[in-house]
């Protein structure tokens, strides 16, 4: 057999070969989902005067941007929106009270039990927050020597749109056959916080909170 013939058949070998064998599509490290749940705020307002709020529950509603670092662990940096609305003291008085608007931008590491990125996990991390709208309104404080005095407030704004908080959670992967379903519960605590400053006061808002939420991923 001559060699041109030989490298022929040598050529239409390997090409079968090759055909025969199964396209294996290389994993994608990349992922996107879409959330939403409740968020429990317990806020820390510090002022001259020792005032106790209300803990208030709201929408928590955001996308999860994530890369996988290895089969058991990845990042997330989930961007989301969530608010206050009017929050007022426990003694039931109208003032003073707060209302916030905030974009938070948490960026997250998160590790499975078990391996494959199945069922059980928990994650660590950082969020910055940015403050959409806030206001702190109180009321001012007139002395009238004839008739009752009118009754005036005044809407503070934040001196500081920034503030940092740290989150810890524990979630739970349902996986289906196209979309897995995450559920996680999240304890979230500001370390830095925003200001409101009067002439004759200056407060001082922290929060800290229990967030829950499920969705999708694709």
């Amino acid at each position: 057999m001559n060699s041109p013939l030989l490298a022929a058949l040598m050529s239409c070998l390997v090409v079968s070969t090759l055909q025969a064998q199964p396209f294996e599509k290389p994993a994608n490290r990349f992922g996107f989902g879409i959330f939403a749940g409740a968020n429990a705020v317990y806020p820390i307002i510090r002022t001259q005067y020792p005032y106790h709020y209300k803990s208030q529950i709201n929408v928590l509603a955001g996308v999860d941007l994530q890369y996988r670092l290895n089969s058991r662990s990845s990042l997330h940096m989930q961007p989301s929106w969530t608010q206050v609305k009017d929050l007022k003291r426990n003694d039931y008085s109208e003032t003073p009270a707060l209302s916030l608007s905030t974009l938070k931008l948490p960026f997250l590491y998160r590790n499975y039990f078990l391996p494959h990125r199945k069922l059980l996990f928990f994650q660590i991390g950082g969020s910055y927050n940015y403050l959409i709208d806030g206001q702190f309104r109180e009321e001012i404080i007139m002395n009238c020597f004839i008739g009752p005095c009118p009754v005036l407030y005044s809407n503070l704004s934040s001196s500081n749109k920034s503030a940092l908080s740290g989150v810890a959670g524990l979630g739970l992967m349902i996986d289906l056959p196209k979309v897995s379903i995450p559920i996680t519960l999240n304890y979230e605590r500001y370390v830095t916080g925003y200001q409101f400053s009067t002439e004759y006061n200056r407060v001082k808002v922290k929060s800290e909170g229990f967030s829950i939420t499920t969705g999708v991923n694709f």
